[in-house]
């Protein structure tokens, strides 16, 4: 996905797998260069969401593959998402094994 592309994900509405709306994307993690996580802003905490599988639709908002419930159980994690964090989260969703390459995305 290009940067350009990228940059339109932020402040769209995330909403789960049913489309009930969790809150605004606030930053995004990638992996050589594709989006993998979302860091989305609920009414007590900021949580990681997995977005490889996601749809963004009309009207600014990002479609993800989890229930509401998978996100609001999720462990919170530091601004910096070391290693073993990264490799909760994963065990968390169920998802397979962590990239190495990991990087924050600086918004333009």
């Amino acid at each position: 996905m290009e940067r350009s592309a990228v940059d339109l994900l932020y402040d769209c509405d995330l909403l789960d797998r049913y489309g009930e709306r969790i809150g605004p994307v606030a930053e995004l993690w990638l992996d050589n260069g594709r989006p993998l996580w979302a860091a989305v802003r609920t009414d007590d905490a900021t949580t990681l969401v997995p977005i490889r599988g996601a749809q963004v639709r009309e009207h600014h908002r990002l479609v993800v593959p989890v229930a509401r419930q998978e996100i609001e159980g999720a462990p919170r994690v530091s601004a910096e998402l070391s290693d073993v964090e990264h490799a909760e989260l994963h065990d968390h969703y169920g998802l397979s094994v962590p990239p190495q390459r990991l990087v924050r995305h600086e918004r333009r």
